[in-house]
């Protein structure tokens, strides 16, 4: 649905907004306090653990003579008991209205110089089945009351599987596909047959707020990564949603103690990795309380020629005004140098079907440590929390973005003919993008009769503006190499700089900038304490601004051979004019619990969008004789069907999901001759995805998944049709299992092992080239101890060849060990 932007339809959707919230805002909720004290076996006071109801946001904390007071809506309740961000207890209440209720002492079951050693025994209980969140469904809300599929990568499992960067944290996500990225950015993410970068835009959040999608990703100031599976614009916008769902970055937050840990990891192609995780109270109340955590790393790689320099900085503070306000702000910083090279290319017919055939040199990189890249990627974040009443609360967000390359040089191959590779290079002299993103959410509960909802009302404001000052050609020819010769040229900085005036008269340069306003607002109505029902809507309103785009015009180049390697252009300076639209996207779900709290069904239909700027198109669509004309497009939907079933049994030592989803993709612009469109196009993407974790005795956990992708062009270009997207494989399987000794002599001894298994890929849109399949398998041996952790990794241990989705090969056999203190 799409209306031309003006003050009166953004008053009338504030209206609506205003009307939406007011029932639930006028309803009020009787309330009661429970009270209680925690304290160790050996008769402390478990001073400043935290108190928190299970899916609710009413929480507090132990006090140092070991006492707790909390009040809440009358209701049932599971009260947590949580130290440095791990539950150590739990206990089931009932809070009365009107009524003080005095608890039983709860006791934690190791002494007061013990309580490390209990975290690491909870976490052991189906360590990584973590699901709760409350980010998901920008509510308080179960895993078995939310109607959509997502999985849960937490920082225990990225030790576990002694993860160094973003792709092997997230080798563990149901379905998905973690590749390097098309811009070497590090987190090229495939879901459902949709990349991060090529339908629906960026997927990329951070804390739930956007970023922008080639902002370099590192896990050493992350908590956990949620993957939220499908469309998911109606509660995260268009512009951080891409159509096969969303990547939530999760960084890392201050709680009560004085904890930390200092972590080294060495190994092959020189990897030297020195990460350090310190928090502390910063007064003696505790009340501030600052996190600190930092990153140097070295990697030579497995090539001739690609090393990798990192260093990152990341702070988090929190301040606890007074009782009911809590403030946050976080910062991070981080820094790489490497040499780039984009996703390999090949528009020509080969006598070979795939990569491995293709007989590409495996260990020699089609360019050189002589042309590294820095980049630098800032976040700067603030939050406020307020606790309106016992009832509703109030979280205001604040995030600037910003990320770019300064005198970058992309290496780009291209794949000639059966035994030639052209080397083109591009430069981009000042790249820089900045996202500053504003939201506001309310979360409320009240009643309605006997009938229990939660409520989300929220709004945010994106503006987001892109400079690209960039060397015109596009792409410029370095030299033409033989996969077959024993020696490539060095490719050096000096020679490309000697080219570039005979192929360019200077640089374009492109600016771009736009900005969001949203409302939503989402209920979920507890119709019975088995039956849940959310409904969800977004207005969207969108605002691109004129784009302009300045070229300088090329010179003419001929090669030795007196062939025409690069045409003469003329200068051009080109105005393409902003455009509003104003835009709906709904959610619906649907969840029944069969077996309560244990085994749930569920069903959703779920929406993302693109806006699409104006351009030419026919003035009659159906006769392609007609005229082209100036058209002002609809913005393309992607709409989702899911329907699945999750399992938490056994006391939690099962959780298990699957679905099957049904996407489709309409008003995609299709060319109907060079520069005339039609939107009339369409994409189908549909699959199964199963996610099982499990802990079948204690000490041993069990992770497997597996996606089954189905996806084809409907309405498109002739030789599109019945075709399913580059870079997306059909099938997708993973698997990890561990096991550790909590007892006896061997106390904190582990080991593990997994596997990830990639389909055939295919590289281009003919069905005539393809990266073929491949299983990697893993393996670990562990020893942690409350004040120590000492890991050793053998990835690929099989030592197979294989190529990402991109082309590019990864690394063969590879051994790291690392040594962790803790304190």
């Amino acid at each position: 649905m799409v209306f031309k932007l003006t003050d009166h339809y953004i008053k009338i959707t504030l209206t609506i907004l205003i009307l939406f919230s007011l029932p639930a805002l006028l309803l009020a909720q009787q309330t009661g306090t429970i009270e209680g004290e925690v304290f160790t076996i050996d008769g402390k006071p478990f001073s400043y653990a935290s108190i928190r109801l299970r899916d609710t946001k009413f929480n507090t904390s132990v006090n140092e003579q070991g006492e707790y007071k909390l009040t809440a809506p009358k209701g049932e309740y599971i009260l947590e008991v949580s130290y440095a961000n791990y539950t150590v207890s739990t206990v089931a209440v009932k809070v009365q209205a009107g009524e003080t209720t005095k608890l039983d002492r709860i006791t934690v079951q190791s002494k007061s110089t013990q309580l490390r050693e209990i975290i690491v025994s909870d976490i052991q209980r189906n360590k990584f089945a973590r699901k709760e969140t409350q980010d998901i469904a920008r509510m308080p809300l179960a895993n078995l009351e939310n109607p959509q599929a997502y999985s849960v990568i937490t920082k225990d499992l990225m030790m576990e599987t002694s993860a160094t960067d973003y792709i092997t944290a997230m080798a563990q996500v149901p379905g998905a596909v973690i590749a390097n990225g098309v811009n070497d950015s590090g987190h090229g993410v495939l879901m459902r047959g949709f990349s991060n970068t090529n339908q629906g835009g960026s997927n990329m959040v951070r804390n739930g707020m956007p970023v922008e999608s080639r902002a370099v990703s590192e896990i050493f100031n992350l908590e956990k990564v949620e993957v939220i599976k499908g469309p998911s614009a109606t509660l995260f916008g268009a512009q951080s949603s891409s159509y096969g769902g969303i990547i939530n970055n999760v960084t890392k937050k201050p709680f009560e103690s004085l904890r930390g840990e200092v972590s080294f990891t060495t190994g092959s192609f020189g990897m030297n990795r020195i990460t350090a995780d310190v928090n502390t109270p910063l007064n003696t109340d505790r009340t501030a309380l600052g996190r600190f955590n930092v990153l140097g790393m070295t990697n030579n790689g497995f090539q001739n020629e690609g090393k990798t320099t990192a260093m990152g900085f990341a702070t988090s503070l929190l301040f606890k005004a007074n009782g009911k306000t809590t403030v946050r702000l976080d910062a991070d910083v981080y820094n790489t140098t490497k040499p780039l090279v984009a996703f390999l290319r090949n528009t020509n017919k080969l006598s070979y079907s795939n990569m491995k055939e293709y007989g590409m040199p495996y260990d020699r990189s089609f360019t050189s440590d002589d042309i590294a890249t820095n980049r630098t990627n800032v976040n700067i974040g603030a939050e406020i929390e307020y606790q309106i009443s016992q009832n509703w609360s109030s979280r205001t967000s604040f995030l600037y973005n910003n990320t770019g390359d300064k005198g970058s040089i992309f290496m780009v191959p291209m794949i000639v003919d059966d035994n030639r590779v052209e080397r083109r290079y591009r430069i981009f002299d000042d790249y820089s993008m900045n996202f500053t993103a504003v939201q506001q959410n309310f979360n409320g509960s009240y009643n309605i009769g006997s009938v229990s909802n939660k409520v989300l009302i929220g709004a945010d404001a994106t503006f987001f503006k892109d400079k690209n000052l960039y060397m015109v050609p596009y792409f410029a020819i370095y030299d033409t190499v033989s996969v077959k010769d024993q020696y490539w040229k060095p490719l050096t900085k000096a020679e490309v700089d000697a080219s570039r005036p005979k192929r360019s008269y200077g640089d374009g340069l492109d600016e771009s900038n736009y900005r969001v306003i949203s409302g939503y607002i989402s209920n979920v109505t507890n119709i019975s304490d088995r039956l849940f029902v959310m409904l969800s809507a977004r207005v969207n309103a969108f605002r691109q601004n004129d784009l302009t785009a300045y070229n300088p015009g090329q010179p003419q180049v001929v090669n030795e051979q007196g062939k025409v390697e690069q045409k003469a252009t003329e200068p051009s300076f080109e105005v393409e004019e902003g455009y509003s639209q104003v835009n709906v996207s709904p959610k619906f779900g649907i969840v029944f619990q069969p077996i309560k709290d244990k085994v749930s069904v569920f069903a959703n239909y779920m929406n993302s969008f693109s806006n699409i700027g104006a351009s030419q198109g026919l003035s009659n669509p159906s006769d392609p004789e007609s005229d082209p004309i100036l058209k002002q497009w609809k913005p393309e939907q992607a709409n989702q069907i899911e329907v699945g079933s999750k399992l938490e049994l056994f006391d939690g030592l099962l959780n298990a999901s699957v679905s099957y989803y049904n996407i489709t993709v309409k008003d995609k612009l299709r060319s109907i001759i060079p520069g005339v469109s039609v939107q009339d196009g369409e994409l189908t993407s549909k699959g199964v995805e199963v996610d099982v974790i499990a802990s079948p005795v204690r000490g041993w956990n069990i992770i497997a998944g597996y996606g089954y992708n189905d996806s084809k062009y409907v309405i498109a270009a002739e030789n599109q049709v019945g075709k399913r997207d580059a870079w997306s494989p059909k099938h997708v399987a993973n698997f990890w299992t561990s096991y550790k000794f909590l007892d006896n002599g061997v106390k904190g001894l582990g080991f593990g092992a997994g596997l990830n298994y990639v389909g055939d890929v295919l590289m281009n849109m003919q069905d005539d080239f393809y990266v073929p399949q491949y299983t990697v398998i893993n393996a670990t041996t562990f020893y942690d101890q409350p004040k120590y952790r000492v890991g050793l990794k053998f990835n690929n241990i099989a030592n197979i060849k294989y190529w990402d989705v991109y082309g590019k090969p990864q690394r063969p056999f590879e051994f790291l060990a690392s040594l962790s203190f803790k304190f």
